[in-house]
C-alpha cells in the first residue's frame, strides 16, 4: 500500500522536486498544499503519469485555519516534508521589518503552523516529518538576517519536536541544502550582483567557488537525502540536520 505524504511549497522548486521523486520512487499518494492552484494541478498530472496520486489544498503556511480545514480534508498520513519558504535580503539598517516578519512568519512559525495542524493526521503509526533548513542554518551571512534566523530556529525546532513527539511514533529530523538551482537562489544571485555590482553570470561563479564541489545543485539531487529520512528503513536519525550542501558545511 503506497505511503500518504503532505508536502507544502509543492508548487515549485524543492517541494515540487520531492512531490515528484516520492511519485516515482514508491507511487506514493502525495498531498500538495500551496498557494497556486494552476501550479498544483499541473504538478498533479506529472504525479499521476509518475505512478502517483495527488491531492490539492489550497493554503497558505501563515494560515493556521487555513492549514486546519486542509488537514480535516486530508486523512492519515504517513509523512509531512515542510518545504515551504522564502528568502531575501533583509539589511539591519534599511526599511526590512515587514519583510522580516514574512520571511520569519513563513519559513519558521509556518513549519510550526504545519506541524501543528497536521499532527492529528501523523498519530497512530509511525510517521515521519522532514523540515527544510538550510545552509544558511549552519553560519550567518551579511544581509540575510530574517533568513538566517528562520533556518537555525528551525533546526532548535527540529531537535525540540524530535524529543517530543518520538514517544507517538513520529520521527522527525531536517535537512539544510546548499545553493539549489530554483527561483529562489536566482532571486539571492541577483542580489548578490547587485551587492557586489558585477553581472548575474559573475555572482554566480562566485558562489559555485564558495563550494567545495564547484556547482548548484538540481533540486532532484537534494530529494534523495530527504526521501531517506522518510524512509522507515532509516531507523537511527532523529532530531538531526542532514546536511546537502556539496561540503560547505563539514561535520
Amino acid at each position: 500500500m503506497s505511503r500518504s505524504i503532505l508536502i507544502t511549497g509543492a508548487s515549485r522548486g524543492l517541494g515540487r522536486a520531492c512531490a515528484l521523486d516520492l511519485a516515482r520512487r514508491e507511487g506514493a499518494h502525495l498531498h500538495l498544499l500551496a498557494r497556486d492552484p494552476a501550479a498544483l494541478e499541473a504538478l498533479a498530472g506529472e504525479i499521476l503519469a509518475a505512478g502517483g496520486r495527488a491531492d490539492i489544498h489550497i493554503a497558505s503556511v501563515t494560515d493556521r485555519a487555513g492549514l486546519r480545514e486542509a488537514a480535516a480534508r486530508c486523512g492519515p498520513l504517513d509523512g509531512l516534508v515542510a518545504a515551504a519558504g522564502i528568502s531575501g535580503v533583509t539589511p539591519v539598517d534599511a526599511d526590512s521589518d515587514a519583510f522580516f516578519d514574512a520571511i520569519l512568519d513563513t519559513d519558521l512559525t509556518g513549519c510550526w503552523n504545519t506541524v501543528r495542524a497536521f499532527l492529528p493526521n501523523l498519530l497512530g503509526h509511525p510517521a515521519r516529518i522532514v523540515l527544510v533548513s538550510s545552509v544558511l542554518g549552519r553560519f550567518g551571512v551579511p544581509g540575510y538576517g530574517a533568513y538566517c534566523a528562520a533556518k537555525h530556529g528551525l533546526l532548535g525546532l527540529t531537535k525540540a519536536l524530535a524529543l517530543e513527539l518520538l514517544p507517538k511514533g513520529i520521527v522527525v529530523n531536517a535537512v539544510a541544502p546548499g545553493w539549489v538551482d530554483t527561483d529562489m537562489a536566482q532571486t539571492g544571485i541577483r542580489a548578490m550582483a547587485a551587492g557586489f555590482g558585477v553581472t548575474e553570470a559573475e555572482a554566480r561563479a562566485r558562489a559555485e567557488a564558495a563550494v567545495p564541489v564547484g556547482r548548484f545543485f538540481q533540486p532532484e539531487e537534494i530529494t534523495h537525502g530527504i526521501a531517506w529520512l522518510l524512509d522507515p528503513a532509516n531507523t537511527m536519525q532523529v532530531g538531526q540536520c542532514l546536511n546537502l550542501d556539496g561540503g560547505v558545511v563539514q561535520v
